[in-house]
């Protein structure tokens, strides 16, 4: 019996982390209003790193800071990032503002109901990311953010663009 209730156990967390790591097309709008397709942004780049955050998460306001620096820095050798608020109907409204005031410059998409955050097996916790290659494959997954964390992200935006 015991056997049998740890393969069952087992098979659902294998589920689960599967789940996670697969690659789920969306089209999202941005705080602009226009739509953006995540296959389309990886047609035209070597990578993107899709973050999901919220404005009440002070842990995500820092990698968003220390991401703009690195995004600032691979953009124009094929990398992408998409901040992606999961932030409720009501405090949509202070993304755009928050965004404006940083003067960040990377992509920032909406996901109040977080039907995308969910199906990249997303749960309670942020920042969640994933960095995803060009041939759609979920190369590195994030969870929670501390100083520090940016290196290692790096690194990895660094070898999905093949750069040594």
């Amino acid at each position: 019996m015991k056997k049998a209730v740890f393969v069952i156990l087992f098979a659902f967390l294998i589920s689960a982390v599967s789940k996670a790591q697969m690659y789920t097309d969306f089209t999202l709008p941005d705080i602009d209003g226009n739509d953006v397709t995540l296959s389309k942004v990886l047609e035209n780049s070597k990578g993107v790193m899709v973050g999901f955050w919220a404005t009440w998460c002070t842990p995500c306001k820092e990698e968003m800071k220390k991401l703009q620096e690195v995004y600032s820095k691979y953009k124009d050798q094929g990398f992408e990032y998409i901040a992606i608020s999961i932030d409720n109907q009501k405090s949509t409204a202070k993304v755009k503002s928050f965004i404006t005031a940083q003067n960040y410059d990377f992509k920032v998409c909406l996901d109040p109901e977080k039907r995308i955050f969910e199906s990249f097996g997303g749960k309670d916790e942020v920042p969640y990311s994933l960095m995803i290659n060009k041939n759609k494959e979920i190369v590195a997954l994030h969870i929670g953010f501390k100083t520090g964390d940016e290196v290692k992200i790096e690194e990895e935006i660094k070898s999905m663009l093949g750069i040594k």
